[in-house]
Formats: C-alpha cells, sequence, structure tokens
C-alpha cells in the first residue's frame, strides 16, 4: 500500500439493514438513502480516510441461494441456475446502492467478486484486487459486495462479505472494520439477551451463547460466522480492531465512525477494549 491508503476502513452494510430480509428483492430505500449520505458526510469531513464499501446481499441472495441448494456442495443443473439467479440478483442490490452514493455525492466503483472470486469447498482462495487497489489509489471508493462464486470442488458457492473482507486485509490491510445492521451488537443470546461489549480471540467462550441463527433467511452462517471469520483476521492482524452495531436509525453510523457511539460490540486483541474509541 502506498502512503494516501494507510488510512483505511472497511465499512459493511448488513443485508437485513438494506433490504427486507423476509421478502425477496426488496430493498429498504429509505435506510439505503440515509446510510449514502452518512458515507458521503463522512467522507467529505475525512477526506484522508479510505474506504472500501461491502453490503450483504439480504434478500436479494439468501432466498433465492437457499431456494436453489446452494448451501449443500453437489453439482446440478438446479444449483448452477441458483448460482446465476444469485448473482444478478446482488448485482442488482448493488446498483441500487451505488446509485444513492452518487446522488449523495460519493465516487464509488461496482467491483462484482463474482467475476473473478475462486472458492474450494466453501473456502474463498482467490479474489482479483487489482480494480480495488486503482480505485483505492484515485480516491474512487470500492463498492463489493456478497456473492455467488464458481468453486473448484461444489461448483459454486456463496461467500460472504466478511470472507472478502479478510481475504482483501491481505492485500490492502484496514485500520478498522465497521460491521452495520440490524443487531445492537453480539447479544450473548438470542434474540433478546444483552450485548457482549467486547470480544477478543482469547475470550471467544464468551460467544458460545450468542446468535448462530436468524430470524430471516441467512445461508452464511448469521452472526456467528461474522464473529468467526473477523476473530481469524484479528489474530492476523493484532492491531486490527471491528466493530459490530445497529445502523438503523439515521446517525448511528455517523456516530460510530466517528467514535461518539458508545453501544454495540467491539472486537480486538485487547479484551478490556470498549466502544468509546478516538475518532479518526
Amino acid at each position: 500500500m502506498n502512503k494516501q491508503n494507510k488510512n483505511l476502513i472497511y465499512i459493511k452494510l448488513g443485508g437485513s439493514l438494506i433490504t427486507d430480509k423476509t421478502s425477496e428483492s426488496t430493498a429498504s430505500m429509505h435506510t439505503i438513502k440515509h446510510l449514502a449520505s452518512e458515507i458521503a458526510n463522512f467522507n467529505s469531513v475525512f477526506p484522508a480516510t479510505n474506504l472500501i464499501i461491502g453490503h450483504g446481499a439480504g434478500s436479494y441472495g439468501h432466498i433465492q441461494a437457499i431456494r436453489n441448494n446452494l448451501h449443500s456442495c453437489r453439482h446440478t443443473p438446479a444449483r448452477w441456475n441458483g448460482a446465476l439467479e444469485v448473482a444478478k440478483s446482488v448485482s442488482q442490490l448493488s446498483r441500487i446502492i451505488q446509485h444513492e452514493l452518487e446522488l449523495a455525492g460519493v465516487q464509488s466503483k461496482q467491483i462484482n467478486p463474482s467475476e473473478s472470486a475462486i472458492c474450494r469447498d466453501g473456502k474463498l482462495i482467490k479474489l482479483d484486487t487489482t480494480q480495488i487497489y486503482h480505485a483505492l489509489n484515485r480516491q474512487i471508493i470500492p463498492l463489493i459486495h456478497g456473492d455467488v462464486c464458481f468453486d473448484e470442488q461444489c461448483g459454486a458457492s456463496i461467500i460472504s462479505t466478511e470472507s472478502i473482507f479478510a481475504h482483501l486485509a491481505s492485500v490492502v490491510p484496514p485500520q478498522k472494520i465497521y460491521i452495520a445492521g440490524t443487531d445492537k451488537g453480539v447479544l450473548d443470546s438470542y434474540p433478546n439477551g444483552n450485548v457482549i461489549p467486547a470480544i477478543s480471540p482469547s475470550s471467544k467462550k464468551e460467544l458460545l451463547n450468542a446468535v448462530t441463527a436468524s430470524t430471516s433467511p441467512d445461508i452464511t452462517g448469521g452472526m456467528q460466522s461474522k464473529v468467526d471469520t473477523m476473530l481469524k483476521l484479528i489474530k492476523h492482524q493484532n492491531t486490527l480492531t471491528v466493530y459490530i452495531f445497529s445502523a438503523t436509525t439515521p446517525g448511528d453510523l455517523t456516530q460510530t465512525l466517528t467514535g461518539k457511539n458508545t453501544s454495540g460490540t467491539i472486537l480486538s486483541n485487547n479484551p478490556q477494549h470498549s466502544l468509546s474509541h478516538s475518532s479518526l
């Protein structure tokens, strides 16, 4: 990375946040608009901070993937039809988000992982990062998303935004990762438990009673998978901090990005860490 990319953060907009996950291919336009506006304002106030934005598929991917049995490892015509359906659908959602970012004054480049990603038995092993690297060097925000990709063993697999973030982090390492969703954070029991304020790789036992499922369709493993993926990444990048929080109310994203939000869950190598972090 060159100097202009040293101050880099990843932001994920969860599928349950930006879509109605119970209604196929239904975008939550009011939420997308206020998130785009907040990203634009943050980008204006902190121009030296580079962003990579990722988003979940929500009802543009999970429902279609489950309907076509993409959670199983098998080669069938129906599976391939389902994979193409998911790729087309989630790309449509990404275009909606890119359009709203553009209206808010943000230059972004939609990058579909399905065009270059390769999995092996459901694990992401290859992803071309050339466009992402060049976009960052030109102050253009890469816009990526959870997607479907070719799989060397299973034919096709679904890859989560978190797994893509983990892969990108080896090439363009971020200082912080923000995972915005509808949940207040990682809960000690689902769905009405208390938020676990901080989790480190050494305190992973706190996850035993945390959410492992979702009330809406989720083929990528829900909160448990998100946290597991991020903790593995933190083990390799010791200074990385990950924030999991709710951005359902206008202003939530801004408050968290600028260090003013004290709620949610923080993942780091420091188990005493809290969300009262300093602003960028």
